[in-house]
């Protein structure tokens, strides 16, 4: 009986493959295997516990890929596991997650960042911690480009989602790390955009300072205040440090000196 469930598992999986479906729920297994809810239960608990699926969270699931099956889907695909827990849910994997995802950072950070139009109770994903942002509806979508069955922050806003909330991309020295990484590949003209449209004006401040201390040639001498400032703001705001240097173009204060960031980034 056991070897027929996993005969019957790996036929399922298989017929998923070939309807191009990476994810499923549930119910939607109910209704392909025309088996009642128990016996659904147990077949896909077998099938994950044989690695061919992975239960990203309760009631989804997403299909292992071809020559990883055992480890979790996370792991290796992680817009799988992203699209399957937020299925029909408008989203964007955002901030240090789309950092990463984009080669832009040395050490990732575990916890899954999505950006989303309402908070998820759930609060791990794929055996990964999982932290939802909630946008509007009309900031999730800007800058939003389609990452296998997922969406991801494209380069831009990835870098303006870093620089408006560096608390969770990891502070100063990712959005500085980050800036370098991604070097021309910048479009300064789409990352304006992205700024006038979400109204960061401070969000842009922080990264031409960055950018001009870095001494970023492709970008900080492209880019420019959607409107003069006229009052300071923090590199990184909310963590009560001293400021010890105000950069004088963009109007930033900021918690360390430009050499001392400079340093960080060199390591």
């Amino acid at each position: 009986m056991v070897r027929g469930n996993n005969s019957l598992a790996l036929q399922f999986v298989d017929d998923l493959v070939a309807d191009g479906k990476l994810h499923f729920t549930f119910d939607e297994a109910r209704v392909r295997l025309g088996r009642s809810r128990t016996s659904t239960a147990n077949l896909l608990r077998r099938a994950v516990d044989s690695g061919l699926i992975d239960r990203v969270r309760r009631g989804c699931y997403a299909v292992r890929q071809l020559g990883v099956l055992g480890t979790r889907v996370a792991a290796e695909e992680l817009a799988i596991a992203v699209a399957a827990a937020f299925d029909g849910i408008e989203h964007r994997m955002a901030y240090r997650t789309a950092l990463d995802e984009h080669d832009l950072v040395v050490h990732p950070a575990r916890t899954v960042q999505v950006a989303a139009v309402r908070r998820m109770r759930v609060q791990s994903l794929s055996g990964r911690p999982l932290r939802t942002v909630v946008e509007p509806a009309d900031a999730v979508s800007i800058g939003a480009v389609a990452y296998g069955p997922s969406w991801r922050s494209d380069l831009e806003r990835a870098l303006l989602d870093a620089a408006a909330r560096p608390d969770l991309a990891g502070g100063a020295a990712v959005l500085a790390e980050s800036l370098v990484a991604a070097g021309a590949r910048v479009d300064p003209g789409r990352l304006e955009e992205h700024a006038r449209t979400l109204g960061w004006s401070a969000a842009l401040r922080r990264i031409g300072s960055v950018a001009d201390a870095l001494s970023l040639q492709s970008l900080g001498s492209r880019l420019a205040p959607l409107r003069p400032p006229v009052s300071d703001i923090d590199l990184e705001p909310g963590t009560g440090t001293e400021r010890v240097w105000r950069d004088a173009r963009w109007w930033v204060r900021w918690a360390v000196t430009r050499d001392e960031l400079v340093a960080v980034v060199r390591q």
